[in-house]
């Protein structure tokens, strides 16, 4: 069709010439474009990064500025928002601060909106705003994150799109929030539109506002957060026309694409550098409980596992590989979702290990790929699959990919580049109705916006000063949580204790803040939105014998007498766990207490009622007893573990002391090590892998599984590639080559 870039530029005569050119000429030489030489770059280097350091400097701004104008209280504090710079046919050039790889949504909105014509109708004009939340069409990873399209002109021609995203407070769906946990098919999943135009020349149509406020709980909210995208994305758009003036149209079209063919040439040489060629697995699972839930849909009345499997091919040419084959089949639940959405969280890795002494552009999308088989939680083979939770099962997906990553790293010899990885977010969500009348949805991102940081192979890792999917780690202000949330007053916040994976090298603690409700109104519900729960870890097995990360787990109490015992002067539970000792000292009575180690389903909260979660705790890295005693005395002395768990986990036996009313503790030299021999020969008379394998064999042979378990392995044999992960596991467990469960 075209011979090269040149010849593309000079004679391309639509957004469809632009799109097929690239795919050809990639696919065919291996490089962007074809591109083989960066002769812009290589004629003059400074003026070649002058040129990106002022594009990138326009979307830098376009976020600082945008947030202040116009912004709900979650689209100003969080880092959950991006301002980009696309080309004309959906390649990013240059993001903003905040959740960089929802670059891969701007590829796949764009590419919809081309092949489906968008340029005769309904037109891409100057001035002209486009939106969508659409995971099938659009790449979204789930209704509660919105896009605004705004197309980039200069004398006439189209030179790109200004793009932003960012996290609104309330999505639409019967179960309110921003990450419905329950929803059968998208048709619960709540306000979701495919990339559409919303508006000309600059300014929202009317009817866009109106919509907002029918179909969303947070109608002031989401509109606030819909100018503010498209401020940024008129400030970039004016940016960019500056910039073009300066170094003219044909310098801005071919050096667009030298910077992502460098990006690309870059990442390649960093994974050459970084890893180590091989095969890596991981695997992890998520309890979807919903027996019981309701009885309309039938079909959703079960309890199951998904399983996320992944194995991360690194090849030596590099390119890596990232294949799911054997997760899970999509299912009647939230947690499915569509590739998109899927690659926003497979590339977190990439983002965050092979970025870093390059520009951050497409250029990492065309040698690292995902491979989601048809029918999978991440593939549906239908559109009619909700997606409104995606991003709960996608993190463990993503730390999968990052561990993989991290092995390879450390089969290398780096160590400062390795982590145990996990992003056990959570945001508890809702909607209430004030004494007023006054309706209202709600969303709080605190624990979505930092989690713990993993252990490294020589470093313990930090609390909530972390998190995978974003640059600004950011819990926000107690106080903005309050106002946005009338009834929700914080009693406490603070660190979970033994609340990590364990290891020579332990996780960052967990955060636990506990929501005191006060004079709801009329009514109160509430739910959550998250990662992982309770009864499985956040992925199966840790870093070099450390423990992975417990997953989250939340309280609510009600119908308790903490009003009056608050009037009494008792001190406020400050966490989850406090709350239960409060109970079980008698501090507390409560007629309904209930844990929550899976998703709790929507509660209506009272006066005096209390909700508390405990989430984003980090995994450990090696064996815990090789951990230096001092260290867990320090942490025992820090109240960060439990006497408990400093003797069962790590064999530290401690000297208790009081001074000045404060227990100290010591370390018992002599009874430590005389308690880790004592571990590590126990450990050697335990049973050996061949007899827990013989064991288990039996246990696989005669079908004894629990239902959940068994509809599980049915379910990931079930995609379109499910017969590969059948015979893996026939060929592990030495079945007959006919087992079916």
């Amino acid at each position: 069709m075209f011979k090269d870039l040149d010849d593309v530029l000079k004679n391309a005569k639509s957004l469809k010439d632009l799109l097929a050119a690239r795919d050809e000429l990639t696919q065919k030489t291996g490089t962007y474009y074809g591109i083989q030489e960066l002769k812009l770059k290589e004629e003059d280097p400074l003026k070649f990064e002058q040129f990106y350091a002022e594009l990138h400097s326009v979307v830098l701004r376009a976020r600082e500025h945008s947030r202040l104008i116009t912004a709900s209280p979650g689209g100003r504090e969080m880092g959950e928002s991006l301002w980009s710079l696309c080309t004309p046919d959906g390649d990013t050039l240059a993001n903003s601060l905040g959740f960089s790889t929802h670059m891969v949504a701007y590829r796949k909105a764009i590419r919809f909106m081309i092949e489906n014509g968008y340029e005769e109708n309904p037109g891409i004009n100057e001035g002209d705003i486009f939106s969508t939340d659409d995971g099938n069409t659009a790449g979204a990873p789930h209704p509660g994150d919105t896009y605004t399209y705004l197309p980039i002109f200069f004398d006439g021609e189209m030179v790109g799109w200004a793009a932003a995203v960012n996290h609104i407070m309330e999505a639409g769906a019967p179960v309110a929030g921003s990450w419905p946990g329950f929803a059968v098919d998208t048709t619960m999943d709540g306000l979701v539109f495919p990339p559409m135009k919303v508006g000309e020349n600059y300014t929202p149509a009317r009817w866009w506002e109106e919509l907002w406020k029918a179909r969303t709980r947070a109608p002031v909210f989401n509109i606030l957060d819909d100018k503010m995208r498209l401020t940024g994305c008129m400030y970039i758009e004016q940016g960019v026309k500056e910039i073009i003036k300066k170094y003219g149209l044909d310098y801005y079209k071919r050096a667009i694409r030298e910077v992502i063919e460098e990006t690309r040439r870059a990442i390649v040489e960093n994974i050459k550098t970084l890893c180590v060629p091989g095969v890596y697995e991981g695997t992890s699972f998520r309890v979807v409980k919903y027996k019981g839930l309701s009885q309309v849909w039938p079909h959703a009345d079960k309890d199951f596992m998904l399983h996320t499997r992944m194995t991360v091919r690194i090849s030596p040419e590099p390119k890596i590989l990232g294949d799911l084959t054997g997760t899970s089949k999509w299912d009647y639940c939230a947690f499915n979702g569509y590739p998109g959405g899927a690659d926003i969280a497979f590339y977190l890795p990439v983002t965050g290990n092979f970025l870093n002494n390059t520009k951050m552009t497409s250029g990492l999308f065309y040698d690292i790929r995902s491979y989601y088989p048809e029918g999978c939680t991440y593939n549906p083979d239908t559109p009619y699959a909700a997606f409104s939770n995606i991003w709960a099962q996608s993190m463990s997906m993503g730390a999968l990919h990052w561990n993989a990553l991290t092995r390879a790293f450390y089969a290398r010899g780096f160590l400062e580049e390795c982590i145990s990885c996990e992003g056990d977010w959570a945001g508890i969500q809702g909607a209430g109705t004030l004494a007023n009348g006054q309706q209202y949805g709600f969303t709080n991102f605190e624990q979505v916006g930092g989690v713990a940081q993993g252990a490294y192979p020589f470093r313990d890792g930090i609390p909530v000063a972390w998190a995978m999917w974003t640059q600004l780690c950011n819990i926000g202000n107690q106080e903005e949580w309050e106002y946005l949330i009338p009834p929700f007053f914080y009693l406490g916040r603070r660190l979970v204790k033994d609340f990590c994976g364990h290891g020579k090298y332990r996780g960052g603690l967990g955060l636990s803040s506990v929501h005191w409700i006060v004079q709801p109104g009329r009514d109160l519900y509430i739910s959550r939105g998250g990662a992982g729960m309770a009864q499985t870890p956040f992925v199966a097995i840790g870093q070099c014998g450390g423990y992975p990360a417990p997953n989250s787990w939340y309280v609510a109490l009600r119908n308790s007498n903490l009003n009056e015992k608050i009037k009494e002067g008792l001190p406020y539970p400050r966490s989850a766990d406090e709350i239960l000792e409060y109970v079980n000292e008698g501090k507390i009575e409560a007629k309904d207490l209930q844990i929550f180690k899976a998703d709790p389903p929507q509660l209506r909260m009272e006066d005096g009622d209390v909700f508390s979660d405990a989430s984003g705790a980090a995994g450990g890295w090696g064996d815990p007893l090789e951990r230096d005693p001092y260290m867990v005395i320090n942490d025992l002395n820090n109240e960060w573990i439990s006497e408990k768990i400093a003797y069962t986990c790590y064999g530290v036996v401690a000297k208790k002391s009081s001074i000045d009313g404060k227990v100290r503790y010591e370390l018992d030299v002599e009874s430590t090590e005389k308690t880790r021999e004592e571990r590590k020969k126990a450990r050697l008379s335990c049973q050996s892998v061949k007899d827990w394998w013989m064991k288990e064999r039996k246990r696989v042979i005669n079908k004894d599984f629990i239902e959940p378990v068994r509809y599980t392995y049915k379910s990931s044999f079930s995609t379109k590639d499910g017969e590969k992960f059948r015979q893996y596991y026939v060929g592990f467990w030495q079945l007959d080559k006919d087992f079916e469960l």
